[in-house]
């Protein structure tokens, strides 16, 4: 692919101390922007495209930014198209296996986000585990934590989804277009709507 920039991927791929390359690499395109903190670690078990799929002169970027402490995990290969951003934010850890997510998608990593193999992630996207601004009671209290995402297998998740702190989406699930998750999504269903709800279960998918 044109886009595809040989001497970037070789460079951060031989001397980057962020990166521990096991089985795998990071791939850089045309407009990919890096942010990684020092002691942010990424690790490589299958490789990581980062940027993809321009149209021909478009000059959209694409973003990976992690900060202090943040873990990335690659366990299969993972396609992040042209416009979209993963940011992982302190201590924080993201765990993905074999799939992609669609340009113009956010995932934002505050606590734990796992996303097995198997997604698909549609345009205008947005995953977040936390709210990223504290609330607070009159002690002090944090009242809106944040709480991890799982998105289990074979899980398909349409454009302009939302998909919010504490959910865990089942096995082979559809998260239909524009729909909002705020509870968990039992494997093998349909879910659609503000919020989403079940309305239909089904065998399989693809």
């Amino acid at each position: 692919m044109k886009d595809y920039s040989l001497i970037k991927t070789c460079l951060i791929n031989s001397f980057s101390r962020n990166l521990n390359c096991k089985n795998g690499q990071l791939k850089i395109y045309r407009g990919a922007k890096l942010d990684l903190h020092s002691t942010a670690k990424i690790d490589l078990n299958a490789d990581l495209h980062m940027n993809m799929y321009h149209f021909k002169g478009s000059k959209a970027e694409g973003y990976l930014k992690m900060h202090e402490n943040s873990k990335l995990h690659v366990n299969g290969e993972f396609k992040v198209f042209y416009g979209s951003t993963i940011q992982i934010f302190k201590d924080a850890e993201l765990t993905i296996g074999k799939g992609y997510i669609n340009s113009n998608s956010v995932i934002a990593c505050s606590k734990n986000i796992c996303i097995c193999d198997g997604a698909t992630i549609a345009r205008g996207v947005y995953i977040y585990d936390g709210d990223h601004h504290k609330i607070q009671d009159d002690k002090g209290n944090t009242l809106n934590p944040s709480k991890p995402i799982f998105i289990g297998e074979n899980v398909w998740i349409g454009t302009n989804s939302v998909i919010l702190k504490g959910v865990d989406i089942g096995k082979g699930s559809i998260v239909a277009a524009g729909s909002v998750v705020t509870k968990n999504v039992p494997p093998n269903t349909i879910v659609a709507g503000v919020p989403a709800k079940i309305i239909k279960y089904i065998q399989r998918w693809g």
